[in-house]
């Protein structure tokens, strides 16, 4: 992240509808860490760190997730290991 020119932030916490696999613990859920350029500070403050969402394809990030960074950051965007397109959001992954 600070290669790129990013500071990281703090994270955010995806809770899946189920358990995957794991050799220690059964893993239920994926921290996806947040980042900012320069000073920018949050449009909303009151914004929880945690969403509950369905697991669908592999490594795909839910859009209720979306629908939280979007409420809480100033464009431009930037999704790293991105799995398609979104409107307002610069995306970079293998299946882009």
């Amino acid at each position: 992240m600070g290669h790129w020119g990013f500071r990281y932030v703090t994270n955010f916490c995806w809770a899946k509808d189920r358990f995957g696999i794991g050799y220690y613990f059964r893993g239920q859920h994926e921290l996806c860490l947040f980042g900012v350029k320069g000073n920018l500070k949050p449009i909303h403050r009151n914004i929880p760190s945690l969403v509950y969402a369905k697991r669908t394809k592999h490594s795909k990030k839910p859009e209720e997730s979306f629908e939280v960074f979007d409420k809480m950051s100033h464009e431009p965007r930037i999704e790293l290991f991105a799995r398609t397109k979104r409107e307002g959001w610069d995306s970079w992954g293998n299946e882009v």
